[in-house]
C-alpha cells in the first residue's frame, strides 16, 4: 500500500468499483483480517494504511488480469 491515506473513502470506492468489473473473486487480506475487494465496507474495515502489506488473491476466469489491475491501482 503506497498511498499515504491508505484505503479510505474515494480510494476504497475506486478499488471496489474496479474489482467489480471482473468476474473472478478477489480477496484482500492483512494480518488476521480479510475483505471481499468488491465490498467497500469490508475494504474500509481493513484499515489499510501506507506501508501495510496486503495479500491479494483472485480466483476465476479473469484472475490474472484482475490481479495486475488491482496491484497497479494499489501501488499508484
Amino acid at each position: 500500500m503506497s498511498s499515504p491515506h491508505g484505503l479510505q473513502g474515494r480510494r476504497a470506492t475506486r478499488l471496489t468499483t474496479t474489482a467489480s468489473q471482473f468476474e473472478c473473486n478477489i480477496q484482500l487480506s492483512s494480518n488476521d483480517c480479510a475483505a471481499d475487494a468488491k465490498n467497500v465496507s469490508e475494504v474500509m474495515r481493513l484499515s489499510a494504511r501506507a506501508g501495510l502489506r496486503l495479500r491479494i488473491q483472485a480466483s476465476g476466469p479473469d484472475e490474472s488480469v484482475a490481479l495486475r489491475v488491482i496491484c497497479a491501482l494499489l501501488t499508484d
